[in-house]
Parts: structure tokens; C-alpha cells; sequence
């Protein structure tokens, strides 16, 4: 018999993100077990469900109406989302959801509205709170050791040429919600929204690089003006060969800050325009490799423990919500000759 306070867990959607999912629920034995698996791939959902000895479904219906399932984990293509989340909230099984929400605002908000009716607890897998160079960069912001904040700048870059070359790729259609913006940006625009605030007004420009039989953009700059006054400017690639990393930029009135995931050391505070060396700060470790690995298992442990100990998650839903409707916002500059507009 498992205790009553052990959540049963079902993870839709073996994939490539799933093992990391995976090695979350691994790590908090006592009150998380997975207990279904199921993916469309037979193979791939064998393979995840090995590791709990769990059942294995093909059809995510049967899955979600389990009575052994308390909590669904959907990490499945951005335009499944929807349907998958609303089902799983009709049932009322808790949901962990993976960024970004869904492909449009309107039905991010109408997700989060069913659960706060349904009473579940809703979380979005958004790893971006869990990445220790951000906690340590939050910390320095609300301490106001970078003066007042006049410029932010973020980079993320990662390199799907293979993947968007293969047929059968569901990432290189528009219709499926795909899109160096709508699948790097969820992770970006919620960094600004949490150390920052909201977006006032933007400017969005797309390319595609890659001649590959996509429908999407490879190639992305957003730039423009945060509520607080302070300008800032994003890019996103599908296009760079180097490793998956991620780098922040904030430029205040008494100090600077650049966080560089490739960096050794990762985090450097540099005080003044002559302070060529700049000040590591301490806590982030050079870790190319396991960070994004690590932020994904905490984020997961830490919404095990959101719904054992019946508390808000620490990830605000409506803040990935917001993040959705930025890149809505981005998406009509770019189809509008990169026109500002207002959020």
C-alpha cells in the first residue's frame, strides 16, 4: 500500500526533456512515485517506465482517467498542451505543465482559470527560477547593488539544425507551435518579468537561416522597454554551434552583471567602467554541462513539495501566462514590418 500522502504520478509524454523529469521524481521517493507512462511511442514510453516499473498507456485519455493517478506531468508538443491540460484539470488530477503554457494567451489564461476553479494545484515547468546564477542575480537586484537597472540583455542560443531537418519533427511547424520565440521565449520573458516587471512596449525581428523544409523561424530579436523604464533586448537561435547555454546581462547605475552559462566562473559583478577583472560571485559553480540538467529536477522536486504541503507554487502560473502573451505580442510586430507594440 503507498501512503496516503504519496503522490502517484503520470508522466504524458516520454520525450526528450522526460528522462529529466524523470530524475526529479527519483529524488523525492518518500512522497512521488511515478506509476503510468504514456507516449505514442511505444518504445520510448517502455524505456521511461522501466524505471518505476509503471504502467504504460498509449492513449492520454485512459491515462488521466486512472483512479491510481493523482498528478499528471504533460510534456508534450506546445500545440497538445491545451487539451491535454483542460482534461487533466476536468479530472481533477494536479498538473505539473511544461512551458510555455500554451500556444496563445487565450488559452494559457483559460488553463489557469479551470484549475483555480477545479481547485488542483497547477504548476508550469519553467526552469528558469530554479538556475542558481538567476537566484543570485535576484538577490544582488532587490539588494540594489546594481543601482537603478537601465538596460537587460539576454541571449539563447542552442542548435536544432538536425532536428528541424527531419521530417518528422512536429517543431517545424507553425500550426504545432514551433518557433525559436514561442520555444526559447516562455523562458526569457518570464526571467524579465520575475527580476524585472512587465514589458511596456516591444520590437520584434524574425529570420530563418536554416533552408530546411521548416515553416518557422530559426532567428529571433526582441527589443524594447520594460515598465520600470529600463530598455532591453533578447535574442533567441536555433543556429549557433556551440553547446545549449544561456546568458544575461544587467546594466544599472552602480554595477553590471553578466551571467554567461559557458563562462568559468559563470557570474561576475563588475562594479565600475576600469573594473576590467570583475568580481566572480559566489554560489553558481561552472557547471556547462549539469545546470540545466539540475534547475529541471529541482523545479519538479519543488512541485512535489507545492502540492504535498498544500502551498502556492513558487513559479506563479500567471507570470508563464504572461510570458506567453509577450511573444504574441512579438509574433505581430515581427508579421507587421517589426512595428512597436504596446503590451
Amino acid at each position: 500500500m503507498m501512503p496516503r500522502n504519496k503522490l502517484r504520478v503520470a508522466i504524458l509524454g516520454a520525450g526528450l526533456i522526460a528522462p529529466n523529469h524523470a530524475a526529479g521524481f527519483q529524488e523525492v521517493p518518500e512522497q512521488a512515485k511515478v506509476v503510468a507512462v504514456c507516449d505514442i511511442n511505444r518504445e520510448n514510453a517502455e524505456n521511461l517506465a522501466a524505471l518505476f516499473d509503471a504502467k504504460i498507456y498509449s492513449d492520454y485519455r485512459e491515462l488521466i482517467a486512472d483512479p491510481q493517478v493523482d498528478l499528471v506531468d504533460v510534456l508534450l508538443p506546445h500545440h497538445l498542451h491545451y487539451a491535454a491540460a483542460m482534461a487533466v484539470i476536468q479530472a481533477k488530477k494536479h498538473l505539473l505543465l511544461e512551458k510555455p503554457v500554451a500556444v496563445t494567451y487565450k488559452q494559457s489564461l483559460e488553463i489557469y482559470e479551470a484549475a483555480q476553479k477545479a481547485g488542483i494545484h497547477f504548476g508550469v515547468a519553467e526552469n528558469t527560477r530554479y538556475i542558481r546564477a538567476y537566484v543570485e542575480a535576484e538577490k544582488m537586484i532587490r539588494a540594489g547593488k546594481l543601482g537603478e537597472i537601465t538596460l537587460a540583455r539576454t541571449f539563447l542560443p542552442a542548435n536544432e539544425r538536425i532536428r528541424l531537418s527531419s521530417a518528422d519533427f512536429w517543431g517545424k511547424k507553425s500550426g504545432c507551435g514551433g518557433g525559436t520565440l514561442i520555444d526559447s521565449g516562455p523562458h526569457t520573458f518570464y526571467l524579465l518579468k520575475w527580476l524585472f516587471g512587465e514589458v511596456r512596449e516591444l520590437a520584434a525581428f524574425t529570420s530563418q537561416i536554416y533552408k530546411v523544409d521548416s515553416e518557422v523561424e530559426d532567428n529571433a530579436d526582441v527589443r524594447g522597454r520594460l515598465a520600470n523604464g529600463a530598455d532591453f533586448l533578447c535574442s533567441f537561435t536555433f543556429t549557433a554551434e556551440i553547446p545549449h547555454s544561456e546568458r544575461l546581462e544587467v546594466y544599472g547605475t552602480t554595477g553590471s552583471l553578466i551571467i554567461d552559462q559557458l563562462a568559468n566562473p559563470p557570474v561576475k559583478f563588475y562594479a565600475e567602467p576600469t573594473d576590467f577583472d570583475g568580481t566572480p560571485v559566489e554560489g553558481p559553480e561552472y557547471d556547462p554541462l549539469g545546470w540545466h540538467y539540475f534547475s529541471i529536477v529541482e523545479e519538479v522536486k519543488d512541485f512535489v513539495r507545492t502540492v504535498i504541503e498544500d502551498k502556492p507554487p513558487t513559479v506563479d502560473p500567471l507570470d508563464c501566462c504572461y510570458a506567453v502573451k509577450v511573444i504574441e505580442k512579438a509574433y505581430e510586430s515581427a508579421r507587421n514590418g517589426n512595428k512597436l507594440v504596446q503590451i
